[in-house]
C-alpha cells in the first residue's frame, strides 16, 4: 500500500516541477526573460503602471499597454502595443521642474516589438536574447503635454535558471535614443538602463521576488552631458494559471541624482517616488 502511494506521488511531484520549470516564465513587471512566444501561440498582455508623487503637489502619471504577441518561430516572436495615458497634477513640482496642472485622459501611440533568442534557458548554461521595439508617442510620460515623441529601444538580455527553473534570474541592458518634437524643434535624449530581477518558485502557481533598475538620462544624446540616475529596487509577485498570469511589482525610488536635498536623496523631475506595475497575461 505504501508503495502504491510512493508510485503516483513520485510521477505528480516530477510533474508539479515541470510547471515551475516551464509555465509563464517571465515573472518580472520590469526585467524581460530571454525565453520567446512558441512558435504559432498568441498571447495578449495588458500593462497598467502606476507612477506616484513628486516632491510636492499631488501627482498621478497612469501608462496602459495592450500587448498583442505572436511567435513567428522558436526563435523570433512579435508583438504590437497599443498605449496611452493619464495624468493628473496639482501643485506639483519636482527636483528643480513646476508641473501645469493636469487632469486628462489620452491615446499616445503604438510600437512594435521584435525578439530573438540567441540561446534558450532552459536548454544553454545562458539564455541570451536581443530586444528591438520602435515606437512613437503624442503624450509626454512624465509631464503629460502634448508633443510628438520616437523611441528606439534595444536591449541585450540575460538569464539563468537554476535548481530546474524554481530560481529564475535575468538581467537587461538597455539603450533607448529619444527624439521629441515641440514647438517646431526636435530635440534629443539618451536613457541608459541596467535591470536585475530574481524570482523563486513558492509552488507551481506562486512566485516571489525582487527587481532592480538603475537609470541614466543623458542630454542631447551626448554621453558628457548626464542629466540625471535613478535607482529603483522593490518586490514583485507572480500567479499562473494553464492558460492565463499575473504580475505586481512595487518599485519605490530609493535613490537619485539630481535631488533638492544633496546627497542620498530622490530626483523627482524624470522620475517619481513609486511605481506599481500590473500585468495581466492570456495566451490562446
Amino acid at each position: 500500500m505504501q508503495f502504491s502511494k510512493c508510485r503516483w506521488f513520485v510521477p505528480a511531484l516530477a510533474a508539479a516541477a515541470g510547471l515551475v520549470a516551464q509555465a509563464h516564465e517571465e515573472p518580472f513587471g520590469y526585467v524581460r526573460g530571454a525565453q520567446v512566444e512558441p512558435k504559432g501561440e498568441w498571447e495578449i498582455t495588458q500593462w497598467s503602471t502606476a507612477r506616484i508623487g513628486k516632491e510636492t503637489g499631488r501627482y498621478l502619471g497612469m501608462d496602459f499597454a495592450t500587448e498583442l504577441e505572436y511567435g513567428v518561430s522558436d526563435r523570433f516572436q512579435t508583438a504590437v502595443y497599443l498605449t496611452s495615458n493619464y495624468h493628473f497634477l496639482h501643485d506639483a513640482t519636482g527636483s528643480s521642474e513646476t508641473f501645469d496642472d493636469r487632469n486628462r485622459f489620452g491615446i499616445s501611440g503604438t510600437s512594435l516589438e521584435l525578439k530573438y533568442q540567441l540561446a534558450s534557458p532552459e536548454s544553454a548554461p545562458l539564455g541570451v536574447a536581443l530586444y528591438f521595439e520602435p515606437g512613437y508617442g503624442t503624450i509626454g510620460g512624465v509631464s503629460g503635454e502634448r508633443k510628438l515623441e520616437i523611441e528606439l529601444e534595444t536591449r541585450l538580455i540575460l538569464q539563468k535558471n537554476f535548481f530546474k527553473g524554481r530560481l529564475i534570474t535575468a538581467f537587461n541592458y538597455t539603450v533607448e535614443p529619444e527624439w521629441e518634437r515641440q514647438g517646431g524643434r526636435w530635440e534629443s535624449e539618451l536613457w541608459m538602463e541596467g535591470s536585475l530581477g530574481a524570482s523563486w518558485a513558492l509552488n507551481h502557481r506562486w512566485r516571489i521576488g525582487v527587481e532592480g533598475r538603475v537609470r541614466s538620462v543623458f542630454g542631447h544624446s551626448n554621453l558628457n552631458d548626464a542629466g540625471a540616475v535613478m535607482f529603483h529596487l522593490g518586490p514583485t509577485l507572480f500567479y499562473a494559471r494553464d492558460r492565463w498570469y499575473a504580475s505586481l511589482t512595487v518599485l519605490p525610488q530609493v535613490a537619485g541624482w539630481p535631488d533638492t536635498r544633496g546627497k542620498g536623496g530622490l530626483h523627482l523631475d524624470e522620475g517619481e517616488r513609486t511605481e506599481i506595475r500590473l500585468r495581466l497575461g492570456f495566451e490562446f
